[in-house]
């Protein structure tokens, strides 16, 4: 392990002199220049601020990734001078050995061809790699393939900081030949002290270069961190971009820590005998006539109708679909509505970016025949709601359209649109298809370093072994938890080790140092002019999609309008549903006719509301959680806003706040609230019973209670936002207690105070009002199909998969349990996607005891036929070959074979998931059926045989005299090969084992006494542990007979062998005792044990079916004599024994 390296201590900042010189630095690297700034942009601002710099400037390498946060850094600081400013620059890095040039922008014009060079360099190289070559700087360079267009000259307007290569003088002068013809009066030359003892000679020989070719010399410290303190950082980080540790990196590692920001007197001091170095950075800083603030976002145009302006068309486009949307005549209120939107979004200027997501979601719903709903703020608008960019009826869900636009907050709309997501790739290519590539880019994400990540580079620079690192990882149990730094003695390690402790305060600070950056799941900025010249645009990893080097937030900084093409599994899962309706039971199913209904007709309503108060709602979006499923018989919701408030009121935000149990209280009538009319507070929170839930009601708390501002609670919602990366929230709490303590209702600190600490709970992820009712009408639309069509339900969710919480197997057990049959994947009968079939199945007959009170409101019919796609591994090719030559049937394994052509490995996952039934073959006979065919002549593969059909000349195998398969083992094989088997639960095969023990089964618990100590046993099908939880977990567990709940606490969590019980276990038993609240029942944990062990001894033997048909020719001339496989059973029970392990459901881990 390394050496300990001592960590500067950050430096006192000295008193000023009586001359302090004007000095701005303008050579600085951020940590956006990933793996080598120690530092980022906005701590880089403030230093620069606090240290008396009059300007400071940021200069990535290739890149302007980090440029906006130091801007809003800049622009929002709260002790900024008036005349700081904020430069924005790039370090341009070449692969042709040119040293680094810095270029800042003199005005706008030349910042977009700063963008334009840095796309040539991004498009040449990998992804993450730009290339960019001297020669480009002046457009005479070799375009690559991606490059089109004339070159063009991108050192027109820009200002030049060579950078000496001290290893490579010749060249450096070269350079700034080249460079001082070709930007006359624009180019100096960086002096930079090193402070190892050749500083007056370097310093000398810069000037004098300079001097030679009529350029200024002027000063730079090179910065790479604001502090000396990250001076380790910076080590760090050169260290894991070099593949080295700290112990070997030799000569790549800093010799001092001075290469931070300094105070303007010290540079003066460093630059004694060129003080005109240090004026030159004055001049060149008042040279720059470019801000971000310059930059115009312009709408693109092509949605705006002939001869009409873009206002008109909105106009006429949103009349148009008002009446189809109220058919039976507009209401004079939503007409005055729209009058009213309409006018603030001409004031605005925003009709064309509505008419831009418009275009979007008519293509996808009418072209594509794509489920699609707008969400987030927009869904406040009835415009919106008219253009069908929304779902959601804002009348019907009293929602506010001054929470999306308003004149008093100076932010564009935010329109997020869900797509289903297995067609969202078609919008995007739409969308690129549209505007083209140099007009449309994605946003991008920062993937900066989390926990595990950060733990396992630095540990590696500090020389610490793989294992140990894996076993740092394990201690740190992801899901948001921290590593104590005590537990290290577990692994055999001192944590009072010097080397250690240093180990994780570096690991402290790089947590949240960027990595790379990626792209955003679907923010899309269009332009009507070209993109390249606002912002860089990069490579994706996938050749049809652009990104632009900033994020959301970045553009949502500088008002450049994005359209958020999201993808969403449920809509995926409900368009599903809704063409099985229309297939299987003529009824045509819409998310608006739903809320409509709802509405209404609150009587059809009902059923869907109590199935959600005893909490069956597995499969239901977003409120299928174990926090969910606690939460509703509690809340039981009876109207659509109700589900508003369910959606939002289990999340971080409420919980952090405190604000859920105060809120059910008041539900529940245990605390009785009633609103002062004369109190805008009451007024703000009367329909939550006097309880913030939602983040527009703390933005109001803050404008109505403590008289801020709208633009003032706009940055307060923005902090609320980002308040995990920047920890603005709490420079708002002074203003706002203080306009609470001077609010004419007389407000105590007290209660300020508490107001203030539920908003700071909203910034754990409060939710928006206007998101929760979108995503309530998907919660409606998934409760009505399960409460009604339990079959369509099941059948579209498995045709999803994977979303959501449970697993095939579970949603399966939910639907047999609600009556619906469901039968096995077969090749002769099965479809690719899971399917619904005529049956003679009595749904009433076999639904269980306590789902009895739904059958009168249970509508099933079909029987559930799973998919070909249900088998592991089995290729979508075979699927679409399998039934495209099936005809009237196959009528053996060899027929199947010849018209099919489908691999034997094929060939043998079908038989492994017994989908040979209809042939009468069981699993084992279909596994030497396959077998037999290894080996044979290949003419019989010969196209004429190929298409042949079926044929007498190809007979059915004869039977083999094979021993069945015991239930268990069956079983097993079903998960193995379809995630679920149909043939019984792996727990009930161990039931009197379990009957020995005690353990209660799961569907009893609802009559075992509270309190009482109890033991349960099953599958683990969830593990959650929640951020806000305190570090308690929440575990499901499944038996034969139904799921239990479990509660861990924190304590007995930390004990190593529970940890590793809980965490490796695919069957647990789980002691405890029994707690009741009302509908709600769990075990709180006292001790487990891993069953595991038992539930593999099912497939003792499993395999061996395999074993006696492994050779094709085993079949007609037996065995080979002195075989070895007697040898080798003990071999193969225990491979069986690891694939049966690999087989069963490990649990679905959630955060």
């Amino acid at each position: 392990m390394s050496q300990v390296i001592a960590l500067p201590q950050s430096r006192p900042a000295r008193l000023p002199s009586l001359f302090v010189p004007d000095y701005v630095e303008l050579v600085a690297t951020s940590n956006f220049s990933f793996l080598r700034g120690a530092s980022h942009p906005e701590e880089l601002v403030s230093a620069a601020i606090h240290l008396g710099h009059s300007a400071f400037g940021l200069c990535d390498r290739n890149s302007f990734a980090g440029v906006v946060r130091g801007y809003v850094a800049a622009r929002d600081h709260q002790v900024r001078p008036a005349h700081f400013r904020y430069l924005v620059g790039v370090r341009l890095c070449f692969a042709d050995g040119t040293p680094d040039i810095i270029a800042y922008p003199s005005d706008r014009v030349a910042y977009g061809r700063l963008c334009k060079l840095l796309t040539v360099a991004n498009q040449r190289g990998e992804k993450g790699k730009p290339v960019l070559h001297f020669a480009d700087l002046f457009g005479s360079g070799s375009a690559s393939p991606a490059e089109q267009g004339p070159p063009e000259n991108y050192a027109v307007g820009q200002l030049f900081i060579l950078m000496p290569d001290e290893t490579d003088w010749g060249l450096t002068e070269k350079t700034l030949d080249r460079l001082s013809r070709s930007a006359p009066g624009r180019v100096w030359v960086a002096g930079t002290p090193r402070l190892d003892g050749e500083d007056r000679a370097r310093l000398n020989r810069v000037a004098a270069l300079s001097r030679r070719h009529k350029a200024q010399m002027i000063a730079s410290n090179d910065v790479l961190y604001h502090e000396p303190s990250r001076r380790v950082i910076a080590d760090v980080v050169t260290c894991i971009r070099e593949h080295t540790t700290l112990e070997d990196a030799g000569w790549l590692m800093s010799a001092n820590a001075e290469r931070h920001l300094k105070l303007p007197a010290e540079m003066a001091r460093l630059f004694t005998e060129h003080p005109d170095a240090i004026a030159q950075t004055k001049v060149f800083a008042e040279r720059i006539g470019f801000s971000l603030s310059q930059l115009e976002y312009n709408y693109p145009e092509e949605t705006i109708g002939n001869g009409e302006t873009a206002q008109q068309t909105l106009e006429r486009l949103t009349w148009v679909g008002a009446a189809r949307r109220f058919p039976s005549g507009l209401p004079a209120e939503t007409r005055d509505q729209i009058l009213e939107e309409f006018k603030l979004i001409n004031d605005k200027g925003y009709a064309a970016y509505f008419l831009t997501v418009q275009d979007i979601v008519r293509h996808a719903r009418y072209d594509l025949g794509i489920l699609c709903q707008g969400r987030g703020s927009a869904a406040n608008s009835t415009v919106c709601y008219c253009l069908e960019i929304t779902e959601v009826d804002p009348r019907k869900a009293t929602l506010v359209f001054g929470r999306f636009i308003s004149t008093e907050r100076d932010e564009p709309p935010d329109i997020d649109v869900d797509f289903e997501h297995e067609r969202r790739e078609e919008v995007m290519q739409y969308v690129y298809k549209k505007y083209g590539g140099k007009r449309t880019g994605l946003t991008a994400n920062v993937i900066s370093y989390r926990s595990k990540s950060a733990i396992r580079e630095t540990a590696k620079v500090f020389g610490v072994s793989d294992d140990t690192v894996a076993a740092f990882n394990q201690l740190h149990w992801g899901w948001g938890s921290k590593l104590d730094l005590a537990k290290v003695k577990t692994l055999g390690l001192n944590p009072d080790d010097p080397v250690l402790a240093q180990m994780f305060e570096v690991v402290k600070v790089l947590r949240s140092f960027p990595r790379h950056l990626s792209q955003h799941v679907g923010g899309f900025v269009i332009t009507r002019d070209s993109l390249e010249s606002l912002v860089p645009i990069s490579k994706s990893a996938m050749d049809s999609r652009t990104i632009i080097e900033w994020n959301k937030d970045d553009i949502d900084a500088l008002k450049i309008l994005k359209v958020d093409v999201l993808a969403l599994g449920m809509l995926t899962c409900l368009q599903r549903a809704f063409g099985l309706m229309e297939k299987h039971y003529d009824r045509k199913v819409e998310l608006a006719e739903l809320q409509n209904e709802e509405y209404d007709h609150p009587e059809r309503a009902k059923p869907v509301y109590e199935m959600t108060h005893r909490a069956d709602t597995i499969g239901v979006f977003q409120i299928e959680s174990r926090a969910q499923m606690s939460m509703l018989p509690r809340l039981k919701p009876k109207v659509f806003y109700d589900l508003v408030i369910e959606v939002a009121i289990v999340r971080p935000g409420p919980i952090q706040g405190g604000m859920v149990h105060p809120y059910l209280k008041r539900r529940e009538n245990k605390e009785i609230w009633i609103p002062d009319p004369d109190d805008p507070l009451d007024q703000v929170l009367k329909k939550t019973l006097g309880i913030p839930l939602f983040q527009e009601q703390a933005m109001q708390m803050a404008i109505k209670g403590a008289g801020f501002s709208a633009g003032e609670a706009d940055q307060l919602r923005r902090a609320m936002a980002a308040w995990k990366r920047t920890g603005k929230i709490g420079v708002f709490k002074d203003k706002f207690i203080a306009g609470m303590l001077n609010n004419p209702r007389g407000y105590t600190r007290e209660f300020a105070e508490r107001c203030f600490s539920q908003i700071e709970g909203f910034a754990e992820y409060g939710f928006p009002e206007s998101h929760a009712a979108s995503f309530a009408l998907l919660v409606y639309a998934s409760c009505w199909l399960k409460c009604h069509y339990p079959d369509v339900f099941v059948c579209a969710l498995l045709n999803s998969q994977p979303m959501g919480f449970y697993a095939p197997s579970q949603l399966v057990r939910d639907a047999t349990e609600h009556g619906v049959q469901t039968l096995p994947a077969d090749i002769n009968i099965s479809a690719k996607d899971c399917s619904l079939e005529e049956t003679q199945h009595d749904l009433r007959q076999h639904i269980w005891s306590r789902h009895a009170e739904m059958a009168e409101h249970i509508y099933t019919e079909k029987a559930v036929r799973l998919g070909l796609r249900m088998v592991e591994g089995l290729a979508q090719k075979d699927i679409e070959k399998i039934i495209a030559e099936r005809g009237e049937g196959y009528i053996s394994v060899r027929d199947l074979w010849l018209r099919t052509g489908v691999p034997i490995a094929s060939l043998e996952k079908l038989a492994r998931a017994d989908a040979f039934s209809s042939l009468g073959l069981n699993r084992r006979e279909a596994l030497w059926a396959v077998k037999g065919l290894i080996g044979t002549h290949g003419a019989e593969m010969l196209p004429l045989f190929a298409t042949a059909g079926p044929s007498l000349s190809h007979p059915v195998e004869d039977a083999a005299n094979l021993p069945l398969m015991q239930p268990g083992e069956e079983v097993i094989h079903d998960y193995a090969t379809l995630s679920l088997s149909l043939k019984g639960h792996p727990v009930e095969f161990l039931r009197p084992m379990l009957n020995a023990r005690g353990t209660t089964r799961a569907r009893n618990l609802g009559t075992v006494e509270s309190g009482l100590r109890i033991e349960v046993a099953g599958l683990v099908l969830v593990r959650q542990r929640p951020g806000t939880a305190s570090g308690v977990i929440f575990v499901t567990l499944e038996d034969e007979t139904g799921v239990a709940n479990l509660v861990v606490w924190p304590k007995l969590f930390e004990d190593d062998l529970m940890r590793k019980t809980l965490l490796s276990s695919r069957m647990l038993a789980a002691k405890g005792r029994l707690q009741r609240e009302g509908l709600v029942t769990h075990l709180i944990v006292e001790d487990m044990e891993d069953l595991t062990p038992d539930l593999l001894n099912l497939s003792h033997g499993a395999e061996i079916g395999d074993a006696v048909v492994a050779r094709a020719d085993e079949g007609k001339s037996g065995p080979p004599e002195h075989s070895t496989r007697d040898r080798n059973a003990v071999r193969e029970i225990e491979m069986a024994r690891r694939r049966a392990y690999a087989a069963l459901p490990g649990g679905r881990n959630f955060h």
